[in-house]
């Protein structure tokens, strides 16, 4: 058995916040009994509970409970485990420099083991970052990725940290497509549940501004499937998630509508403002892509006059068109300047929403109608060698 560094002040420390917060009572009383029977296991989910609660948004407590309890027996707890609690406890820390101290003695506490010791560093980086050291952020960011890289399973947790910094930094960078990706990343480890209504709505509001104004993304189907998305109902942006659909869908005249309805709240954001050409060259693009996947694949030759006429620009305006969409790789094929045609091989896929799979559920209803003729036209005309 271990023995104890505890001295009776630091139960007198316990015995005066469990009198403080007697809602919690209980959950002190337990952290008593688990560490003086040395019971690691129910100490970590007690304190994970705890340190957890509401009532430690405000004050330090849970600092003086780190200084005075946990950092006595903490070489004996889970270190994930650990650096998960140390991380809910550095937010009581008065300032960024503060936390950056708190976080970076403990991240040396575990260098013992790589995957705590990545996951305190991360918080390091996080809050480098918000103190704009975007530089100590970037370094403490690649020996992550290297780790990550080696590793073949972590703790969701360390993904989660890794992706949201690193879109952290992207964003800060104002590298779009990079935040989009990296966040999107991040939603995949992290429950939505887990993040508080605010934190919701503003990574929902900065994906789809990243989604509309990224270069190379031109399909936002794993954004609007997302629920993060419904975070913006009621809300003064919930325009957005229409603006996205629109797009996705290659519908420009709802796009237009939509852009004029809400004409205020799009000038508001400045990167709406600046990028509103690139915004309408982008949806024509995905009307163009639309254009191609509402035709069966045995019939893609299609003239510049539909090509204009979906994608709202004149004739001539076409071949620019297609050619941005070739050298995006976005669609193959060869466009014929002679007859004014372009035969499309084949178009970028995308992921499938429900009026998406209504289509194909169609087509592939005009398919098996197609293969019935078929073998009613054989059993008519070649009665002899189905014999």
């Amino acid at each position: 058995s271990q023995p104890s560094a505890m001295a009776s002040s630091d139960y007198q420390m316990l015995e005066a916040q469990k009198t403080a917060h007697p809602e919690i009572s209980d959950l002190y009383e337990q952290l008593k009994n688990y560490e003086q029977r040395k019971l690691w296991h129910q100490l970590t989910v007690t304190l994970e509970q705890l340190v957890n609660n509401p009532c430690f948004e405000t004050g330090d407590d849970l600092l003086n409970l780190h200084a005075h309890f946990i950092s006595k027996f903490d070489r004996w707890l889970n270190r994930t485990k650990l650096v998960q609690i140390l991380l809910v406890i550095s937010k009581q820390c008065s300032d960024p420099a503060a936390a950056i101290a708190f976080m970076t003695d403990n991240a040396e506490k575990v260098k013992d083991n790589a995957e705590a010791h990545t996951l305190a560093n991360l918080e390091v980086a996080r809050l480098h970052l918000e103190s704009g050291d975007v530089e100590a952020c970037k370094k403490i960011v690649e020996a992550a990725q290297e780790y990550l890289g080696r590793i073949a399973e972590v703790e969701p947790i360390v993904n989660s940290s890794f992706y949201q910094v690193n879109s952290l930094l992207h964003k800060f960078l104002g590298n779009a497509a990079e935040f989009y990706t990296n966040s999107l990343l991040y939603l995949a480890y992290t429950p939505v549940e887990d993040l508080a209504p605010a934190q919701c709505a503003g990574l929902a509001f900065d994906l789809g501004l990243a989604a509309l104004c990224g270069e190379k993304i031109y399909q936002f189907g794993e954004l609007l499937l997302h629920p993060i998305l419904a975070s913006l109902e009621g809300t003064p942006q919930e325009w957005l998630p229409h603006l996205l659909r629109a797009f996705n869908s290659g519908n420009i005249p709802e796009f237009e509508k939509i852009a004029a309805v809400n004409h205020e709240a799009m000038n508001a954001q400045p990167i709406l403002r600046d990028n509103a050409q690139k915004l309408r060259e982008k949806i024509r693009i995905f009307a163009l892509m639309e254009l191609i996947r509402d035709r069966p694949a045995h019939n893609r030759l299609i003239s510049f006059v539909d090509v204009a006429t979906r994608c709202t620009v004149t004739v001539d305006e076409v071949e620019i068109l297609v050619m941005k969409a070739l050298s995006l790789e976005l669609v193959k094929g060869v466009i014929d300047q002679v007859d004014q045609t372009v035969r499309v091989t084949w178009v970028h896929p995308r992921v499938l929403d429900l009026p998406a799979i209504a289509k194909f559920n169609a087509r592939l209803g005009d398919w098996i109608s197609q293969v019935q003729q078929t073998l009613v036209f054989l059993d008519n005309e070649t009665p002899e060698i189905l014999a």
